[in-house]
């Protein structure tokens, strides 16, 4: 990923190739992780195009950085009924620009317009909605002509997204068409492809041979553990309530994969955890290697979020949710659950219950297992950038047809 502070953005198309430009924002792991799925992709679409990603915020002061992807995370850590709160009001009404969105403008309005006229794409590609709300009005005054694309990166689309700029929307899901299209965006401006995964997740492998591989036993059941990338939720909590759990199983044995992210502190707490005989935990910090995991997996444990989810279902791994964040994860929540895929806890405490009531119905498993595959996209990123440039060449083909 570029950092977005070059002092040169320089762009070379010896072959003609179209450029697309890939924007995301570091609000969240999960934009960050779509759009470096798309331009992951990019060279293996067969296709005459060039990327290059850069996160918007890297066009702003270190201070606004900080503060912009900070706050949301504090506030979905330790205030996360507020964030719910937030997040509903704000699609109660057609979007107004906010504080921060101002704030952008007025202090990262020319290093970012500097960056868009010097790469003079050809398309712009969002996984987030900063890069162009920030910008819907003076884009094209500017003279940059290039057509906005929209990534959503969650199974529902929130009016934020919503912009006239957009020339097409790629959501998740039908439901998620539909929604958008309740916002009074035309049905021939949303295109259901899945939201972006990286290549890895389009192929699975035996789960005895990566469990091998990883160094654990082949044959036990094997749960894995999320925290996102960087170490949010509370894990350790979690943890302690699967070993009461599985400790009442004295006549199984099962591999516990624990990923702590970023988070160091988070990483020694589970570390300090005495767990019981029957279960044998792995514990990681950050990780490259999340498809591996999942091949290796039975039933992954984690928020709901969109990347997230979109992963399991592409590895056809059920989901037990715990404590969606109130919003988008609640929602991403509701549409795995309604369709089978997995199952939410309301709770911590609640997930001792749940996975119960999993053990003592293995077909519980295997059906979620079947179920995941009515959501599993895992071509989207190939979907979009094919679509894109189908796009572009058509429009180029209809002008100059025209002219």
């Amino acid at each position: 990923m570029q950092t977005g502070e070059d002092k040169k953005y320089s762009y070379s198309n010896k072959n003609r190739s179209l450029f697309f430009l890939i924007l995301s924002c570091s609000g969240g792991a999960g934009h960050i992780r779509a759009a470096e799925s798309l331009h992951r992709t990019s060279p293996l679409t067969g296709l005459p195009i060039y990327t290059k990603h850069y996160d918007v915020l890297n066009f702003t002061s270190k201070l606004f950085k900080q503060f912009y992807a900070g706050s949301y995370m504090q506030m979905v850590n330790r205030v996360p009924e507020l964030w719910g709160y937030l997040y509903d009001q704000s699609e109660k009404k057609a979007y107004k620009k906010h504080g921060l969105i101002k704030t952008f403008d007025k202090f990262n309005y020319s290093r970012y317009f500097r960056m868009l006229k010097e790469l003079n794409p050809d398309a712009i590609i969002c996984t987030h909605f900063l890069p162009y709300v920030a910008i819907t009005k003076q884009l094209r005054a500017k003279g940059i002509t290039a057509p906005v694309f929209a990534v959503t990166t969650d199974f529902d689309v929130h009016q934020l997204w919503v912009d006239p700029i957009v020339e097409r929307y790629f959501v998740y899901h039908a439901e998620s068409a539909w929604q958008l299209h309740a916002k009074n965006i035309p049905l021939e401006k949303i295109i259901t492809t899945g939201i972006p995964v990286m290549p890895e997740f389009q192929l699975k492998s035996n789960p005895k041979t990566i469990r091998t591989t990883l160094g654990i036993s082949p044959d036990q059941f094997t749960i894995l553990v999320l925290s996102g990338g960087f170490g949010m939720g509370r894990v350790s909590d979690i943890v302690e309530r699967i070993n009461t759990t599985l400790s009442e199983m004295d006549n199984r044995k099962f591999n516990l994969l624990i990923v702590c992210g970023k988070n160091e502190k988070l990483r020694s707490e589970i570390e300090a955890i005495q767990f019981p005989h029957n279960i044998f935990p792995t514990i990681y910090g950050f990780v490259d290697n999340i498809h591996e995991l999942m091949d290796a997996s039975d039933l992954l444990i984690s928020k709901s979020g969109g990347l997230t989810s979109s992963e399991a279902m592409a590895k056809s791994l059920p989901i037990l949710i715990v404590e969606p964040i109130p919003g988008q994860e609640s929602r991403n929540a509701d549409i795995i659950v309604e369709h089978g895929a997995g199952w939410k806890s309301i709770n911590v405490w609640n997930l001792g219950y749940k996975l119960k009531q999993i053990f003592e119905r293995p077909s519980m498993i295997a059906e979620a297992r079947k179920a995941t595959q009515l959501l599993a996209k895992p071509n989207a990123a190939d979907e979009i950038l094919k679509y894109v440039y189908k796009h572009l060449t058509s429009k180029v083909a209809l002008d100059s047809k025209n002219s």
